[in-house]
């Protein structure tokens, strides 16, 4: 079961409308309308994430059973439901401050960020760590470690964006 989806249909839902509702009111030189629904947004998305998180963490087994029957994989959903869960706030940031740096026209920023801290720092720490220790303890902590190194990048940037630039 990838718990991700249930969390990221609505963050998804929030990002596209962040961008389209940022760049029009940036286009119609309304720019404190803009950051001001570019804060509300993210607000949202994060609070509903979160909301979502918790309650996968908090009912991960039946949810897990719904999927599976085998206890094995259940424990290993269980458990990675524990890790990440809770931390879904900072998928739904990273995912929000993109969609509105995009609806500034500051895509490239976004692009950058989530290569490096998704993809690059992910799969090298991911074979770096499987290699040295072979636990899935590290594949169920790389995830949250590198929303939270994408969200301090976009936290640090977001604050100063040029609305009307």
């Amino acid at each position: 079961m990838q718990k991700k989806s249930f969390a990221f249909l609505p963050i998804t839902s929030f990002m596209m409308a962040l961008t389209t509702f940022v760049s029009q009111n940036r286009g119609a030189k309304e720019y404190e309308r803009a950051r001001k629904g570019a804060h509300f947004g993210l607000v949202c998305s994060v609070s509903l994430a979160e909301t979502i998180g918790l309650l996968i963490a908090l009912f991960a087994t039946p949810l897990m059973r719904l999927f599976v029957d085998d206890p094995q994989v259940i424990q290993y959903g269980v458990e990675r439901a524990h890790y990440a869960t809770i931390l879904f706030f900072l998928l739904a940031y990273s995912h929000g401050v993109s969609a509105v740096l995009r609806g500034v026209g500051k895509s490239v920023v976004p692009m950058v960020v989530m290569l490096v801290c998704w993809c690059l720092v992910r799969v090298t720490l991911l074979t770096m760590l499987n290699m040295l220790f072979h636990n899935i303890l590290f594949v169920y902590l790389i995830y949250p470690f590198t929303w939270s190194l994408s969200s301090i990048v976009f936290f640090l940037y977001y604050r100063k964006i040029n609305w009307q630039e």
